[in-house]
């Protein structure tokens, strides 16, 4: 990008300081400060992003999250690195807007101090506040979905398990929906097994997934699919029996 708008950026390490420093400068071929100044800056702000941003959320995860594996935290690092940069479109608007805007406190922070040294770590710590809140949070909700999603998985393995050595106490299985609301479970006669779900309706969909783990048939039929009043318990009975879930439009 330098090159590209005539500008010449050179960088040297300052041996003689203890903490990691480097001498930066941009030449514009038009002795341009303004042109200058911005360049400056906008390399700056790719570093804090593309690799402040990054050593941040790992010494988040080693220190906050250690309970999790290097795996993991390497799997949630790119998660949430790629919610942070690029949103919901998948685009790269919400990278680009963000290192414009730390482009922009950069220049001000550095007129407002009129010097030539800046400590990017300090700069984050002081004038960004309000992106390491937010990178904070976010990085938060992405541990909190990933373990929701981990134990998910390992509730789906425990039943599958189970009701693979259980010996089946239907062949078949009917799901409907009641005007009322309540499940009501048929046999391959169409004969009642079960009709009341105690509860809230979170309470029933647990009830409906015990009895159905509890009778283990060998083939399920879920009938008036649109009445269920959350479709996600048709994703866990269809996560736990498999292939064995099939979808009718057959009233019953």
């Amino acid at each position: 990008d330098a090159v590209f708008n005539g500008c010449v950026v050179s960088t040297n390490e300052i041996d003689d300081t203890e903490s990691r420093m480097a001498s930066v400068t941009v030449s514009d071929c038009d002795h341009d400060a303004e042109k200058e100044s911005n360049m400056l800056c906008a390399i700056l702000a790719d570093i804090i992003v593309e690799n402040l941003q990054i050593r941040h959320m790992v010494k988040l995860l080693k220190q906050e999250y250690c309970f999790l594996s290097e795996k993991e935290q390497c799997d949630i690092l790119v998660h949430v690195l790629k919610k942070l940069w690029y949103g919901t479109s998948g685009q790269k608007n919400e990278i680009a807007a963000c290192k414009n805007d730390i482009r922009q406190r950069l220049r001000t922070t550095i007129t407002e101090n009129e010097t030539n040294t800046i400590i990017l770590e300090g700069f984050m710590r002081f004038r960004m506040k309000d992106y390491l809140e937010a990178w904070e949070k976010e990085l938060a909700s992405c541990v909190a979905d990933y373990v929701r999603r981990k134990e998910y998985a390992e509730f789906v393995e425990i039943l599958r398990l189970f009701i693979k050595i259980r010996i089946p106490r239907a062949r078949k299985v009917h799901i409907c929906v009641g005007g009322d609301g309540d499940y009501l479970l048929l046999d391959e006669r169409l004969c009642l097994l079960k009709c009341r779900f105690i509860g809230t309706n979170a309470d029933k969909d647990d009830a409906l997934l015990s009895a159905l783990v509890n009778i283990a048939p060998q083939s399920i039929v879920v009938h008036n699919k649109d009445r269920f009043w959350d479709t996600r318990i048709l994703e866990t009975i269809k996560d736990v029996f498999g292939q064995r879930v099939e979808f009718s439009e057959d009233m019953i």
